[in-house]
């Protein structure tokens, strides 16, 4: 029986009204939060339209020959120019996608009946993935698994329908990073790990370490001078006209990123605490808090590392050119696209060491000061399945 699949440990009504007032709040500031920065139905001012379904049809030479170049023929296949056949030129290179005829693509449509090449068309393939990624966890993980992945959808709906709208709107991206991450985190950590003590300790420490996170990336990017340029993303946005605070938007994506690492070292905290209270009942405070310290330790050696590895590989390309330039370390990572990313990775790693100490100590207290006596204890129920017993034991008197 896995850590996650324990019943959980008993604890007095007085504890449990605790952590359900304190959820219960959140839950109301965060909704709150949400409803005063939903984004309205302001039009966008953005230049870019929506792309266009199109077929390569023929691949000729230009009409200067030349081995980099290729003319193209794509006829538009949705849309009212449906059928509409153009010809445009296109750079070809050693690595470039291959563009033969009947390959699907993307265009842009620059004015009404004029389209341009835009990129080759990867939808089917990654809803091939997708679905093969959702296989694979509900095959290995069966009911948990489709409750995690409707975790999953539902931050992203919250991504889409809020965190990028407001943020669009021009809304504070710190505020809306803030409600953003705490709306998902209920919504992720209450699917894939249901509703119970156990995840409500876990979803205060998470609320607690992300508000620790945004306000080291507050200090952190104001003394190593970061704009939120660091990236032709972040111009093409100024381009747009959109009255977005690009540093703000940093330490948005900085909150957002380091939401899915947390609320993993959280849960994982409060489990190894339940296990240590269940194999030991007597086990006191400080037994409890050691015991699952000496998880945590590990824990965060293991996540420390797969988080900043995760930005270097994002950002992989740009050491190659810099490592090229052969300039010393110091100077190259003055360079404010590499900076963000050294921020952006420490930053994170600090706010999953703190996430630690704080859910361990949380779990540790509500176990020891909640645990009624031996002598008054209730019997133990007699759950149907391992997974309906995670699922109980908060909202019960």
């Amino acid at each position: 029986m896995g850590a996650h699949d324990h019943a959980p440990v008993e604890v007095s009504t007085k504890v449990r009204r605790s952590v359900q007032v304190a959820v219960g709040l959140l839950g109301v500031l965060t909704i709150a939060a949400l409803v005063a920065l939903w984004p309205g139905d302001t039009e966008s001012s953005s230049q870019v339209g929506p792309l266009v379904a199109g077929e390569v049809v023929a691949n000729n030479p230009c009409a200067d020959p030349s081995p980099d170049c290729a003319r193209l023929t794509i006829r538009v296949v949705e849309g009212e120019d449906e059928g509409l056949e153009f010809n445009t030129d296109t750079l070809v290179a050693a690595n470039s996608v291959p563009l033969s005829v009947g390959t699907e693509v993307w265009l842009t449509e620059s004015a009404p009946g004029e389209y341009g090449y835009s990129d080759i068309r990867r939808d089917g393939g990654l809803i091939w993935l997708g679905i093969v990624f959702a296989a694979a966890v509900i095959a290995f993980a069966r009911w948990k698994g489709v409750a995690a992945l409707a975790g999953l959808g539902s931050s992203l709906v919250l991504l889409v329908w809020f965190v990028l709208p407001a943020l669009l709107e021009g809304s504070n991206p710190v505020a809306v990073a803030a409600a953003g991450a705490a709306g998902i985190a209920f919504v992720s950590m209450g699917f894939a790990h249901g509703v119970s003590i156990r995840t409500g300790v876990a979803l205060i420490g998470t609320v607690i370490a992300l508000l620790i996170t945004l306000g080291l990336g507050t200090i952190f990017s104001g003394v190593t001078s970061l704009t939120g340029l660091g990236s032709e993303d972040a111009f093409f946005l100024e381009l747009q006209g959109f009255e977005i605070d690009l540093r703000g938007l940093f330490l948005a994506g900085l909150v957002i990123g380091a939401l899915g690492v947390l609320d993993d070292v959280t849960v994982t905290q409060a489990a190894a605490v339940n296990e240590v209270k269940t194999a030991d009942p007597s086990a006191g405070w400080r037994t409890l808090f050691t015991s699952g310290m000496r998880v945590g330790r590990d824990h965060v050696a293991a996540t420390v590392n797969t988080l900043v590895l995760a930005y270097v590989g994002a950002a992989l390309p740009l050491f190659l050119l810099l490592s090229l330039a052969e300039a010393p370390l110091l100077q190259a990572l003055n360079s404010e696209i590499l900076a963000q990313e050294v921020v952006r990775g420490l930053v994170g790693s600090m706010g999953i060491i703190a996430a630690v100490p704080i859910t361990t100590a949380l779990m540790a207290l509500v176990l020891t000061e909640g645990t009624p006596p031996r002598e008054a204890a209730k019997p133990e129920p007699d759950p149907k399945t391992p997974e309906d017993a995670q699922y109980g034991g908060f909202w019960e008197n």
